[in-house]
């Protein structure tokens, strides 16, 4: 066989989709030198969570009356903190060709011109009259997606489970990792980090016995232990999101 043959039947390369979870920095409002300030300070209290974690720049809830940041500036403040911008949502009044040449992949053009229009009137769907079992047999695959751990999830592992809840019946430990699509359920102390709402299920919940989380996130938006220790620090607890903060109360 010669070499062109082989290269025509063994491609040096395969494409494969995969859900990667990504965070976003919502910018609320823009001075640089604040921006500089409590970046640097989150950095210097979870330098690990810090260290190179791609994000994506969200613009959206920038006010429409405030001039959007210099790009440049914006980025390198952001690699300050080890923070590695790798796109922009939001970004409709920026020149595509900048965004281009720095690099960034666009996100979105969704934004804060959009944001001032009038949501779209909901339209109820027809009520269906009767529902066959063939119908029903999807719904009841779909419930059956939730897996149960009985064993510990150790330091250094990760579970993920797509499209249900996953419920663990006894601790996380630090180090380690669970993620669901759904909700997450911990029948034991919470140590490592739990991601609930991964394919940006907002109404997803976290609930353990014992909060004593590196992180948790809900659909995105994260607290890291700094911020989860209040009255609810080693308690059982569960956390959920109201708007895009997220909250945690008592069980």
């Amino acid at each position: 066989m010669t070499a062109d043959n082989a290269s025509s039947t063994n491609p040096p390369f395969r494409f494969k989709s995969s859900r990667v979870s990504l965070n976003e920095l919502m910018l609320l409002e823009y001075d640089a030198e604040r921006l500089r300030s409590e970046l640097g300070r989150h950095a210097a209290r979870l330098p690990s969570l810090f260290r190179q974690m791609p994000v994506v720049i969200n613009l959206e809830q920038l006010p429409a009356e405030q001039p959007l940041p210099p790009l440049s500036d914006l980025l390198a403040i952001c690699r300050e903190s080890a923070l590695n911008p790798i796109g922009l949502k939001g970004n409709s009044r920026y020149d595509a060709e900048l965004c281009s040449s720095l690099g960034l992949a666009d996100f979105g053009q969704g934004g804060r011109g959009e944001q001032l229009r009038d949501p779209e009137p909901v339209v109820e769907p027809e009520p269906v009259a009767a529902v066959t079992e063939q119908a029903a047999e999807p719904t009841v695959k779909a419930e059956s997606r939730t897996r149960i751990l009985t064993a510990p999830v150790r330091s250094g592992q990760q579970v993920y489970v797509q499209g249900g809840d996953l419920i663990v019946l006894s601790s996380v430990g630090a180090g380690a990792e669970v993620l669901a699509d759904g909700n997450i359920h911990i029948y034991g102390p919470l140590r490592g980090r739990a991601m609930a709402g991964v394919n940006g299920n907002t109404d997803a919940r976290i609930f353990c016995q014992s909060l004593e989380a590196e992180l948790i996130s809900i659909a995105g938006y994260f607290k890291a232990s700094e911020d989860l220790q209040s009255d609810h620090w080693q308690k059982p607890a569960q956390a959920w999101l109201c708007g895009t903060r997220l909250d945690t109360a008592a069980l």
